[in-house]
């Protein structure tokens, strides 16, 4: 039945109309300037969404029809048996322990072992992959496009494709764009990576990094193999270059995902906040393994939601297999098996169990997806298993007293953060300056009130059409976000962006909504030209304004708190540098350290030498009498290591090297070699 014209103009006034309303709340609830009219204004726009949710027809997308061969193939179960075996060994056989870490044995993986544990997911694979007809289609399709290029290429794009290119670029761009200079400075989380990405390049391949209260070793060998292929040097830039890409390829993967579960439109939309959302592409350019969280959710629950909607073996299998290697990612990951376990369980429950033929054969796919990731985890499992204390210790500092004790009602607590949690979006985010500049909301102004529109959307429509996809996406982001609230132990790190990273697909998927149903409902109903224009062009507008808010707040905003809180150790490093290769040598400069100054590790690694070690508190450690320029570079507060550089080379010459960000100026001291022989010949 076709709406009356003048409901469809009501309906699109009243949701244009909330999204205005919202934004003004959120101005003022940013801005912390007037609490209650802010309140009120979000109340007035929920009201609007809610009237034009209310005139919009439900329309629930149908699984369609499961695309087996008619007749699936069985077990193979020799493969199996096989299988098994493999998984055996490589949960044995990568236990080397030749190599410590702070005196806490690392187990290495072995040849043999990776072997077996490469052995095992593919013969498992092959014992329990099902053919699919849609795989001789897709072999018949491939084949008549490599006959028609032959003739002359040529490319069909559909609106969504072009919008989805245009959505790669923006994120290609708030991903990469002068990443060697932002985020500007290491901490000393970057140099002990380093130094574990330095074990693997010295031979040492380690299954739990222990350096650093432990971690698992995705990023490591994902950065060993950027500087293989690149040859870049052991550096910030190879950190960030890998896990800037993680967080890219989390764009496709999140469109995928919404359009699985949506339409494209919602597909688009969502990709677009993972593409230009500072929450995102902040914690993807820091050259931490943050990114990997989020990555490996969209594309662990694309395979999923694919399983429970087609019910196709295959589908359970790479869901398996990619959750299984997603815990080698980040300590939040390993909350996705949880969720996925959650996500198979509601679905049945609500309502799944009508659309399957067998209820056991459901079962048997859900276990195969567990068995297969625990064959994928089996050589961290291993170590897990042997070494708990190491392996769950960064976890336990946070959920229990095993650093220091709870200060207080754990449930207390617990309440309190999650009401910290919900704030985090519009009012007050993240402390820590590394990736949000202290306490300014984890969303820009408009997103914010995409939030709260996209929310109440989801709730209206699962509430009206009691559709399993509004709870699912509900429920996984509220899942996904609790490792932030479950720092018991330290409520201070709680709105946590990165420990929370893995809602971020599903978080854009609820921005995307309000801005998904704006955009179906003028492409169905306004025909008239001139109207059309109008209101894409909004839309645009709106858009635009999102992308120069996150451009503004990241690479003006952010990048200077980034500096002003860290260290310059690369200015440090580039004086030094430029002194070495002048008149000197590496070997005849130094750092002389001070509290809380810069980390000297991370000068040697900005020097393209990790063995320097030209650094202490003392600077009588570093003085040194052969015939040689020498430069010491010292804190400007540090007057008492400054006295004893003067007494000892009377004739050093003192600069002050003035920093582009104020406050990080640092003392030169230049001893040419002829003071250091004139020191000679006074002794």
């Amino acid at each position: 039945m076709n709406r009356h014209p003048d409901s469809t103009w009501l309906s699109l006034i009243s949701i244009a109309s909330a999204l205005l309303a919202a934004i003004a709340g959120q101005w003022l609830l940013s801005e912390h300037k007037d609490l209650i009219a802010a309140v009120a204004l979000y109340g007035v726009s929920i009201g609007l969404l809610l009237l034009a949710l209310s005139r919009e027809p439900i329309r629930v997308t149908l699984p369609r029809p499961v695309d087996l061969v008619q007749r699936p193939r069985p077990p193979r179960w020799l493969f199996a048996s096989a299988a098994a075996l493999c998984a055996v060994l490589a949960f044995t056989l990568n236990t080397d322990a030749s190599f410590a870490v702070e005196q806490v044995p690392e187990y290495q993986f072995t040849w043999l072992g990776v072997l077996a544990w490469f052995a095992s997911i593919i013969l498992f694979l092959a014992a329990f992959w099902q053919p699919e007809a849609s795989a001789v289609r897709w072999r018949a399709a491939i084949s008549n496009r490599l006959n028609g290029w032959r003739q002359g290429i040529s490319f069909r794009l559909s609106w969504t494709g072009i919008a989805l290119i245009l959505v790669l670029a923006l994120g290609g761009f708030f991903y990469f764009y002068r990443l060697n200079t932002v985020p500007a400075e290491m901490t000393s989380d970057h140099v002990e990576k380093l130094l574990d990405v330095n074990d693997i390049l010295n031979g040492h391949y380690p299954v739990f990094f222990i350096r650093n209260t432990g971690r698992e070793p995705l990023q490591f060998y994902l950065t060993t193999a950027i500087i293989k292929l690149t040859g870049l040097p052991l550096s910030h830039l190879a950190l960030k270059i890998g896990t800037a890409l993680i967080g890219f390829l989390t764009i496709p993967m999140t469109f995928l995902l919404a359009r699985e579960m949506f339409d494209e439109s919602v597909g688009v939309f969502a990709a677009f906040f993972v593409a230009v959302s500072h929450w995102a592409f902040a914690i993807s350019r820091m050259g931490l393994r943050f990114p990997l969280t989020p990555f490996f959710v969209a594309l662990s629950f694309y395979f999923l939601w694919r399983a429970l909607k087609y019910q196709k073996r295959n589908d359970y299998l790479i869901a398996g297999l990619v959750i299984g290697f997603g815990l080698y990612g980040y300590i939040p990951s390993r909350n996705i098996p949880l969720v996925a376990m959650a996500w198979c369980a509601a679905w049945f429950v609500f309502g799944g169990w009508k659309k399957i033929n067998d209820w056991r054969s459901f079962a048997v796919n859900v276990g195969l997806l567990f068995i297969l990731m625990l064959i994928v985890f089996a050589p961290l499992l291993r170590y897990s298993l042997d070494f708990p204390e190491e392996f769950w210790y960064r976890a336990l500092t946070r959920v229990s007293d095993a650093e220091r004790p709870i200060a207080g009602n754990a449930l207390e607590i617990f309440g309190q953060n999650l009401v910290n949690l919900a704030l985090a979006f519009n009012w007050r985010g993240d402390s820590v300056w590394t990736v949000n500049i202290p306490y300014q909301p984890l969303l820009d102004l408009m997103s914010g009130a995409l939030l709260v529109l996209g929310t109440v959307t989801a709730i209206y429509r699962w509430a009206r059409s009691q559709s399993i996809v509004y709870l699912l996406l509900l429920g996984a982001t509220i899942a996904l976000l609790l490792p932030s609230a479950l720092s018991l132990a330290f409520p201070i790190e709680n709105p946590s962006m990165v420990r929370m990273g893995g809602a971020i697909p599903f978080m854009a998927m609820l921005l995307a909504l309000p801005v998904a149903f704006l955009w179906t409902a003028l492409q169905q109903n306004v025909t008239t030209g001139r109207a059309a224009v109008l209101g894409t062009g909004a839309i645009g507008v709106f858009l635009l304004a999102i992308v120069g808010l996150n451009y503004q707040w990241y690479f003006f905003n952010f990048d200077l708190s980034y500096r002003e809180s860290s260290e310059n150790s690369s200015e440090i490093a580039a004086v030094m540098r430029d002194v070495a290769d002048s008149v000197s040598d590496l070997h005849h400069v130094y750092n002389v350290s001070y509290p809380y100054w810069v980390d000297g590790r991370a000068i040697a690694i900005n020097l393209g030498d990790i063995e320097w070690h030209n650094f202490s508190l003392n600077a009588n450690d570093l003085l040194a009498d052969d015939n040689a320029n020498l430069l010491y570079t010292l804190n400007p507060n540090d007057q008492r290591n400054l006295t004893i550089l003067e007494q000892r080379y009377p004739t050093g010459q003192i600069k002050t090297f003035h920093s582009r960000t104020p406050g990080k100026d640092f003392i030169e001291f230049f001893v040419p070699a002829s003071a250091t022989n004139n020191r000679k010949n006074l002794e």
